[in-house]
């Protein structure tokens, strides 16, 4: 009884003192003091006293890891959003049990199948990072449409446990493909976030490959935030293909708002190429809101007749919408089809 009684107190500190330290540090005990035996009361307990957020996801983590399918099958049952948490909680616990249930789900669980298999990849890949990864590649040979969001994931942990710098180390590691694609988008954006240079010499290697064009795309526009020429700069220097295009794209697009002045000297120094052309774009589309005129000149010097006309139609959208006389006159001679005409007027009177 007094242990009853002991875990009953807990439970009322963690979820009812004033002091929001207090709660946490009686959670953290609480959660300590869970067993096979007695985790189901203390689920009771914060059911009714209206546990939430992050404190019913680590609460379900733990009697997951502790009670595994007993949890599964309350959580299963219960009006509460409990059974993905518990899953995970159970995989990290004991991912070969968890694997099995999921290979074989009862027909009343099939149509949780994509929740309960990022659920059980999460888990894993809190102890196993090799097993998750060997999982996900399994699931994508199979035709598994999800598989690059569950190497997110398991992306996610590897950032956190590691850091961006070894997290990358891992993500090399990893077989060329879609895959390995998914897990350098996730890292890229924070390796980039805290070290653009670092980040630029880890992919740019892979360059040329199909699956890293969004890494490199979001690494040249991270660093353009910081130091445009030099992201610029690096952008060029790159081999041919999606991710120099589109990157080049979004730094001019980051440029513009800094230094229209300078992105525009480089502008007229480039050499006519396809690079040029999504670099014009993204400035054009980016300088629209400042200097619709200018933005619309550069654009009618993409090379490109598809891409000038969407920067065109994006530009023209602008300026009707920040002058409506000035960008309807435009409109009227700009020779545009009728049709992309109609187009921009539609844009810009519905977000008016």
């Amino acid at each position: 009884a007094s242990a009853a009684g002991g875990l009953e107190t807990l439970v009322n500190q963690a979820m009812k003192d004033p002091n929001p330290l207090n709660r946490r540090l009686a959670f953290a005990r609480l959660l300590e003091s869970l067993t096979p035996e007695n985790a189901e009361s203390v689920r009771a307990q914060l059911v009714s006293l209206g546990a939430e957020g992050d404190q019913w996801r680590d609460f379900c983590y733990a009697w997951g890891a502790l009670s595994g399918k007993a949890a599964i099958d309350l959580a299963q049952n219960s009006p509460e959003r409990d059974l993905a948490e518990t899953m995970t909680g159970w995989a990290a616990a004991n991912p070969s049990e968890a694997m099995a249930l999921l290979q074989n789900l009862p027909e009343e669980m099939k149509g949780q199948r994509d929740e309960l298999t990022a659920s059980v990849i999460a888990g894993i890949s809190h102890k196993d990072r090799a097993m998750a990864t060997d999982m996900i590649a399994k699931l994508a040979a199979e035709g598994n449409g999800r598989a690059n969001q569950l190497m997110d994931i398991v992306a996610r942990q590897a950032l956190r446990t590691d850091g961006p710098e070894a997290a990358a180390v891992w993500a090399d590691s990893l077989p060329n493909g879609a895959l390995k694609g998914a897990a350098m988008d996730r890292i890229a954006e924070a390796y980039s976030r805290k070290d653009p240079v670092a980040a630029a010499n880890w992919a740019q290697s892979q360059a040329a490959e199909p699956y890293a064009s969004r890494t490199i795309e979001q690494i040249g526009r991270r660093w353009a935030e910081q130091d445009p020429v030099s992201a610029v700069g690096w952008l060029e220097n790159l081999p041919a293909g999606n991710g120099q295009i589109s990157g080049l794209r979004s730094a001019f697009g980051d440029w513009e708002d800094r230094d229209p002045a300078a992105a525009s000297q480089h502008l007229l120094n480039m050499p006519q190429s396809p690079q040029r052309d999504s670099a014009i774009s993204g400035f054009s589309m980016g300088y629209a809101w400042q200097n619709p005129q200018a933005a619309i000149t550069w654009a009618q010097d993409i090379s490109d007749p598809t891409l000038r006309q969407t920067t065109l139609t994006r530009a023209g959208e602008a300026y009707l919408r920040t002058d409506p006389a000035a960008g309807q006159a435009w409109l009227q001679t700009s020779g545009l089809p009728a049709e992309t005409q109609q187009q921009i007027l539609n844009s810009a009177n519905r977000r008016r």
